[in-house]
């Protein structure tokens, strides 16, 4: 196979982990609105999704870390911008692609960071409202296991 064709297969594998990651952005979308309006019974579809997704896109990580491993390459991002630079003068589209995504990846860390902060406070919520409960059931208990107060004073 000649330089070229191994950099037309290397695009078709970016090709694949942006489209990848452009259905796992929607899911994330799909989640923080399932959470934002307590759509629960939405979410544990959502989260079997996610892990296929993630699954798939750990694999196509796997295949491209390969590819560049076998062109001589360390993982660092200086030494890939390098090389996609010389790569550019043959086949530009492949940095352009390259870039596509990094973008996405950030776009997915940044919606799933916010996601996990939904729900975060969504179980503060409950458990404050738990304690609650307990407190005026009469079940009159200031700490919980982990010694953290369970109602503030």
């Amino acid at each position: 196979m000649t330089s070229s064709e191994h950099l037309i297969c290397f695009m078709d594998q970016l090709e694949a982990e942006k489209n990848a990651l452009h259905i796992f952005i929607e899911t994330l979308k799909r989640e923080e609105n399932a959470l934002i309006n307590g759509k629960m019974s939405e979410i544990d579809y959502l989260a079997s999704n996610k892990s296929r997704l993630i699954e798939k896109m750990t694999e196509l990580d796997r295949k491209r870390n390969e590819f560049l491993k076998q062109q001589g390459l360390s993982l660092e991002k200086i030494i890939i911008n390098q090389w996609l630079d010389e790569q550019c003068l043959v086949l530009p589209e492949v940095k352009t692609l390259w870039h596509e995504l990094l973008d996405l990846a950030k776009t997915a860390q940044l919606l799933s960071y916010t996601n996990g902060l939904i729900i975060s406070n969504y179980l503060q919520h409950k458990q404050r409202t738990f304690a609650a409960l307990h407190f005026a059931a009469g079940n009159v208990s200031l700490y919980g296991p982990n010694g953290q107060m369970l109602i503030p004073i």
